[in-house]
């Protein structure tokens, strides 16, 4: 049976996977950068889910309970 999380571990794994991703999107946004196309769908990626980590980011300082 799956364990239940609670919202402060999941924004933590959403975070982690977000991170993640802008940094393998950095990767390729320097492989693709002879290409146009390429890099505009991979800049525009990258920009989205930047904002989408800083968002998350903001999600937990909310929700944390001060120690």
């Amino acid at each position: 049976m799956e364990e239940k999380k609670n919202l402060e571990q999941l924004t933590a794994e959403i975070s982690n996977k977000l991170y993640d991703s802008i940094n393998l999107l950095e990767i390729l946004e320097e492989i693709a950068e002879c290409n146009r196309k390429e890099g505009f769908l991979v800049s525009s990626l990258l920009k989205n889910i930047n904002q989408a980590f800083n968002d998350i980011e903001t999600c937990r300082q909310m929700i944390s309970v001060p120690d």
